[in-house]
C-alpha cells in the first residue's frame, strides 16, 4: 500500500513539474572588476526566472570576489585533512582552481529537465543538477527546482562549473558524507555562502 501510494504521489509530481511553463531569458550580462561576464540565453521554467537572473549576477560577483579565493585559499590550507576526500584534491591549486573557473563561466546557460527522468533522479539519487555536455547547457532538475532560492541556484552553478574545468567527487555514488567534503561542493557551498550572505544584507537595508 506505501509504495503504491508512494508512487502515485511521484506520479503527481511528476505531471505537474513536467507542465511548467517554459520561458527563454535573454543573456544576462554583468561587469565585475571592469569584466563584463555573460550568461548566454536560456531556458527556464517562467515562475522560477526571477530567482534564476538574481542567481546569475549573485554567482559572478561571488566567483569573482577576493572572498571566494581566501575562503578557497583557506579551505586547501587548513580543512582537507585527511581521508578518501582527500585524494580529490591531489595537486590543486586554489587560485588555479579560481582563475579558471572564472574563465569558464563566461558564455554558459542553463536549461532544465523533468519527466520521468527528472523525478526518478531526485526520487532515487537527490539528484538536481548535471553539468550536460562540455558546451551545452547546464540542466537543472524542474522537480526540486520549484523549492529552490537563488543562493541554492549559484551553488549549483558554480558546482556544475567546477565539473567544467575538472574538478571531480568519486564519492558521491558511495557516500555523499564524503562527497561532500570533495571540490565542486565546497566551491559550491562557498559561493552558496556568499550569495546568501549579499541576499541577507540586501533584506536588511
Amino acid at each position: 500500500m506505501k509504495s503504491k501510494l508512494f508512487f502515485l504521489l511521484g506520479g503527481m509530481a511528476l505531471f505537474y513539474c513536467s507542465c511548467a511553463k517554459i520561458c527563454t531569458v535573454q543573456p544576462i550580462s554583468t561587469t565585475v572588476n571592469e569584466t563584463v561576464v555573460s550568461f548566454a540565453s536560456s531556458k527556464i521554467p517562467c515562475k522560477k526566472v526571477a530567482e534564476y537572473e538574481e542567481a546569475v549576477k549573485l554567482s559572478v560577483n561571488a566567483i569573482y570576489s577576493q572572498k571566494f579565493e581566501t575562503e578557497l585559499e583557506n579551505y586547501v590550507k587548513d580543512s582537507i585533512g585527511s581521508g578518501p576526500h582527500a585524494k580529490a584534491w591531489k595537486g590543486l591549486v586554489a587560485k588555479e582552481i579560481v582563475d579558471k573557473i572564472r574563465r569558464q563561466i563566461n558564455g554558459e546557460y542553463i536549461e532544465t529537465y523533468g519527466g520521468a527522468i527528472g523525478w526518478f533522479r531526485y526520487t532515487f539519487y537527490h539528484n538536481i543538477a548535471y553539468d550536460g555536455t562540455a558546451n551545452g547547457p547546464i540542466l537543472l532538475n524542474r522537480i526540486p527546482l520549484k523549492h529552490r532560492n537563488a543562493a541554492s541556484i549559484a551553488n549549483t552553478i558554480a558546482h556544475e562549473t567546477a565539473h567544467r574545468i575538472g574538478l571531480i567527487h568519486p564519492n558521491s555514488n558511495i557516500d555523499l558524507k564524503i562527497a561532500y567534503k570533495e571540490p565542486p561542493y565546497v566551491i559550491g557551498d562557498i559561493i552558496e555562502n556568499l550569495c546568501s550572505k549579499k541576499l541577507l544584507s540586501s533584506d536588511t537595508k
